[in-house]
């Protein structure tokens, strides 16, 4: 028997290619490979947010450059990358409204509008979009939902003002100005006191809408605190000729310098002034001879404008019975003529107002006939309108 002797064998534990092992290097294996797909994914997706900015960064440039049509390329390039993206829909609209797209526009701010009907934004492009479109009533409803709707920004009652400005400009500039005299009043009543420039600008829409004496309280505010606004003081003798206070339109256009004073307008306004006080019998200080001499003066111009549109009309004045106003008044006239002569005018003044205010019918008579008159009749008519404010 041999004297070597074998060491006893012990267990050494499974194999390393065991059902276990395999089961965790495919669990680390999957994991891995999650891993690697999530971070491609966000690789990719990082990307085209990248690309959906630089494209949207370009239409930007591009539209703030004026260039609206280039900028489409750029911002529908934009929304392929994100087509949900709200804010490139509304900048893609805003551009293709610019370019005068409208009818592309419209179902991009439409949809937007249904998602944020409270946006100032899109109720302010819908509203720009229905003014082209010379929709009125789309357009009242689109400006209404921008000046009361939501906007961000540091100065949302500035927008908001400007928006209400921008609704009257349209609105007096398609001759809705039964429409134009509420908003011009709102745009007026959120004017803040102190704020001129503002002021001033709400005087001229105040003016265009004829709204007389609210605009000549508005310019005399702006006055109280700058006596020398030369704009101010122009809008403030507009509103006094208007509301026939023709002294006063006179005293604020010699206040003017000479250039602004000889601006169209105001020049015309100037020399109807001058021209109504001239012929008034209504100033004080006047002697009866003076008086009755401008009374008659009035009637023998207001017969002789009846004539001229009589002619221009095909008419006779003469025809019995009368049966239109011109016809009317001017048979008033002739029938009261030796009444209103200048001697009885000036022997018997409670005759006077009688005959001005039979001149006065005349001329307006003529006036709705054959149209506003110009010269002396235009100062007599006017003259006429301010006695009426005066009577009212």
């Amino acid at each position: 028997m041999s004297g070597v002797v074998q060491a006893p064998m012990r267990y050494t534990g499974p194999r390393p290619n065991s059902r276990e092992v395999v089961l965790v290097l495919c669990v680390l294996t999957l994991i891995l490979l999650f891993s690697f797909t999530a971070f491609i994914s966000r690789q990719y997706h990082k990307k085209i947010h990248t690309l959906a900015d630089e494209w949207f960064a370009a239409g930007e440039e591009r539209f703030q450059a004026g260039d609206p049509n280039g900028a489409l390329t750029d911002y529908q390039n934009a929304l392929v990358y994100s087509p949900n993206n709200t804010k490139f829909q509304f900048h893609l609209a805003t551009a293709l409204a610019e370019a005068r797209h409208y009818d592309q526009a419209r179902p991009y701010l439409l949809a937007l509008l249904s998602e944020s009907p409270g946006s100032g934004e899109v109720n302010l492009q819908l509203a720009r979009i229905a003014a082209q479109n010379n929709s009125l009533p789309d357009a009242e409803r689109f400006y209404q939902g921008a000046i009361y709707g939501e906007w961000a920004g540091d100065d949302p009652i500035g927008m908001r003002w400007q928006i209400r400005r921008e609704f009257c400009d349209f609105l007096i500039s398609k001759g809705a100005i039964n429409q134009a005299i509420p908003a011009v009043i709102d745009l007026a009543e959120n004017t803040p006191d102190g704020d001129a420039a503002r002021l001033k600008v709400v005087g001229q829409l105040l003016l265009r809408t004829q709204q007389w004496s609210r605009a000549q309280q508005v310019y005399r505010s702006v006055l109280s605190s700058d006596r020398r606004d030369e704009e101010a003081i122009a809008g403030a003798g507009l509103a006094a000729f208007e509301l026939g206070e023709f002294a006063d339109a006179l005293d604020d256009f010699n206040r003017l310098s000479p250039e602004r004073r000889a601006q169209p307008e105001i020049a015309r306004a100037y020399e109807m002034a001058h021209r109504s006080l001239a012929m008034s019998p209504y100033l004080g200080g006047l002697s009866e001879q003076v008086r009755a001499q401008r009374a008659e003066n009035a009637l023998s111009l207001a017969q002789a404008r009846a004539q001229s549109c009589a002619r221009q009309l095909g008419i006779s004045l003469l025809e019995t019975p009368p049966r239109t106003e011109l016809q009317i008044t001017y048979a008033t006239a002739q029938t009261m003529g030796d009444n209103w002569n200048l001697r009885n005018l000036r022997d018997f003044p409670d005759r006077l107002e009688a005959a001005m205010q039979t001149a006065f019918s005349i001329e307006n008579a003529a006036a709705k006939e054959c149209g506003e008159p110009q010269g002396d009749d235009r100062a007599l008519w006017l003259l006429g309108r301010s006695r009426n404010m005066v009577n009212r």
